[in-house]
């Protein structure tokens, strides 16, 4: 009896935790740490050990009195396992495994750290070296301003001790850092560390680089918000412009543009970049595309993205490094726009002030980007297509029948309110079946054509000019007089008269009969048409190819 008492007083004694088990696997001892270790409750002398209180991988061990040293996890913390047998039972040591754990402290990828809470720096882990420029075995000692660190941080981290210190719980914080030029976003996790008597003895701090996961919520959320103003039809300029700042948001340092090719097919124009100088973007606009043509007139003829990481060094900017130069562009990343059947649409690029080249996230958000744009380039095209349908003559290109009511009401009423003289002009080409008849179709369409370009170049841009049917033609004079619109009339008369349709080598005489009204005060746009029309089956009747003038009781 007197043995076991100093065996026992001697392992409450050490840092271990210890289990005396008699020869029936009863508990005769467990020293306070065993306790501590083990989070448990205090045993009773002589009772039998609790079901799971031990890892199953000791029981084997345990039952037959055989020697077992082990590692084992236990409520998240690793410990040094070891079963010795003993004359008249069983001993169970546990202590942590405090190499093991500062080896996995040492290589963490986390920051990890301790503080007082006076926020004097009791440990940092190596991890901390890639974010400061102070070792971390200097950090050590050091309050929370002496550390050499940005004046927000300390903020951040001074209110979130402050809250665990009062509350006695832990607390979750995002904080920002800049570091050798680069942004780094951490999520910061603060732990009370107490004593027996559940006073705060200190606070461990574990800092996560969110940095990457930080970046890509914020570029979800700008994408979303990319796909709202593709959906709602905002102006494809306003969705360019955004576009731009968006990335340049997302990739330090980068200025961006969007080019887009022209009809032809041949040459680029800057639709968007804000953060380009104009004068750089006046000397690139319509530039040809080609093989060697910089980054973006290389990719457009390509097909392919061109990643050139050095303009001055880069032969496909020959001809334009002086220009990149004196604006101070050192690298351009360019990225073909795509149609659904692969067809290039245009360009977007990314310049920058330095040599560099993407990384995968500037890669992803980039092609994404790409990708969106294509999209809405093609969506704003369909939509002006169906516009076009909708609206515009098939052959002639003027305004539709439907379309030119609709804007001539909305004249006549803003004309009413502004007291403004309005006039109406309906046309109809002479002896137009025997144009057909003699000629042919192609040729009776091509006179449509070339009679509809002769109003388009004799009018003005405000002034409304449709394709009713057939070889009948209206258009709407804005803002102008009965005299001012006769002479316009005469004009166009002439010109008809004067300008032959060349068709399949034939020249083809036109003239024109034309009918001209002026509104009358409360007038509507049904009864000054009425006129006009009247008037062109006066001109018609009068021998043709002149104009007559709508005459008011």
């Amino acid at each position: 009896m007197p043995a076991t008492a100093t065996l026992e007083h001697a392992l409450g004694a050490l840092p271990g935790g210890y289990l005396l088990l008699d020869e029936k696997q009863r508990v005769r001892f467990a020293s306070t740490r065993f306790y501590q270790l083990l989070h448990c409750a205090p045993l009773q002398y002589g009772q039998a050990l609790p079901a799971g209180l031990l890892p199953d991988e000791l029981q084997p061990a345990l039952r037959a009195g055989h020697a077992h040293a082990s590692q084992q996890l236990y409520a998240g913390r690793l410990l040094d396992w070891l079963v010795t047998p003993l004359p008249d039972g069983t001993m169970l040591s546990i202590r942590e495994d405090r190499q093991s754990f500062r080896n996995l402290i040492e290589n963490s990828p986390d920051i990890i750290s301790r503080y007082s809470p006076q926020l004097v720096c009791l440990y940092a882990n190596s991890a901390l070296a890639r974010y400061s420029p102070i070792p971390p075995a200097l950090h050590v000692g050091l309050g929370i301003e002496e550390r050499g660190l940005p004046a927000h941080v300390c903020d951040a981290f001074r209110h979130a001790s402050s809250q665990v210190l009062a509350s006695g719980k832990p607390l979750v914080f995002e904080n920002q850092l800049n570091h050798q030029d680069k942004h780094y976003v951490f999520e910061s996790r603060l732990f009370p560390e107490t004593d027996e008597h559940g006073q705060i003895q200190s606070l461990l701090c574990i800092d996560r680089d969110i940095s990457e996961e930080h970046a890509m919520r914020l570029w979800q959320a700008d994408e979303n918000r990319l796909l709202e103003m593709i959906a709602n039809d905002r102006p494809m300029k306003e969705v360019m412009v955004w576009t731009c700042h968006m990335i340049e948001s997302q990739i330090e340092g980068s200025m961006c543009s969007i080019m887009l090719l022209d009809d032809e097919g041949l040459h680029l124009r800057v639709t968007a970049g804000p953060s380009l100088p104009d004068e750089y973007k006046a000397q690139i606009d319509g530039v040809a595309i080609g093989a060697s043509v910089g980054s973006c007139g290389t990719a457009a003829f390509t097909g392919e993205t061109v990643i050139v990481t050095d303009i001055q060094q880069h032969p496909y900017w020959a001809d334009f490094a002086a220009l990149a130069e004196l604006h101070k562009l050192r690298s351009c990343w360019s990225y073909p726009i795509k149609s659904h059947d692969g067809r290039v649409l245009g360009t977007f690029a990314i310049y920058f002030a330095h040599p560099c080249a993407p990384d995968s996230h500037s890669e992803y958000i980039t092609l994404r980007t790409t990708h969106l744009m294509a999209i809405a380039i093609q969506q704003e095209r369909r939509a002006s297509q169906l516009f076009q349908l909708a609206t515009q003559d098939s052959l002639t290109g003027l305004y539709n029948r439907r379309h030119f009511m609709t804007l001539a009401e909305e004249a006549c009423d803003s004309t009413l309110l502004l007291s403004k003289p309005l006039c109406m002009l309906m046309f109809d080409l002479d002896h137009f079946k025997q144009v057909n008849d003699r000629y042919g179709h192609a040729a009776g369409d091509e006179a449509l054509r070339s009679f509809a370009r002769i109003l388009q170049d004799s009018l003005r841009v405000q002034d409304l000019v449709c394709r009713m049917g057939g070889e009948e033609f209206a258009a709407l004079l804005t803002d102008t007089s009965a005299e001012a619109a006769l002479s316009a009339a005469q004009r166009i008369c002439r010109l008809v008269a004067q300008t032959p349709v060349l068709s399949h080598g034939q020249s083809i005489a036109l003239t024109v009969s034309i009918g001209l009204a002026s509104c009358v005060p409360g007038q509507a746009l049904g009864d000054m048409m009425r006129q006009a029309d009247k008037a062109l089956y006066e001109a018609k009747n009068a021998g043709r190819n002149r104009v007559h003038v709508a005459q008011y009781p």
